[in-house]
């Protein structure tokens, strides 16, 4: 009797101990929020980039009277992504100042946690391709 009593205690114990990490592990539903409002057209642009690079798992677009309003739903991020990843590029012949929108999206981001951090780095003539971690 004192063997079947231990190993209940054992078991309860190992199960009391190891139930908070699983929880932990377990990832949460995605959150789901408007990012921001975009130039007509740029948003579903974003949007679609975004769901390519993996940094959120659905996107919608509501078009407005300043703009389109881009909604994503992705999970929310306390530390940084393991490699620095490229979200998309804001051309200089499809965007009027490609620096501003990538710093907005890039901000807007930060402030939604969608990401923890961000970097617009130039390229060819001046285009920005936002980068996040």
């Amino acid at each position: 009797m004192r063997s079947i009593t231990r190993g209940a205690v054992v078991a309860a114990a190992v199960a009391t101990v190891l139930t908070p990490a699983a929880a932990q592990a377990a990832t949460g539903p995605d959150t789901t929020g408007l990012m921001g409002t975009y130039g007509f057209g740029r948003a579903d642009v974003i949007g679609e980039a975004g769901l390519r690079s993996g940094v959120w798992s659905a996107y919608a677009v509501r078009s407005g009277y300043a703009g389109d309003d881009l909604i994503v739903s992705y999970p929310a991020r306390t530390t940084p992504l393991a490699t620095e990843t490229t979200v998309y590029t804001a051309a200089f012949n499809e965007v009027a100042d490609p620096q501003a929108e990538c710093r907005k999206v890039g901000a807007a981001g930060v402030a939604k946690r969608a990401w923890v951090s961000f970097r617009c780095r130039t390229g060819f003539v001046p285009s920005y391709t936002l980068l996040v971690r």
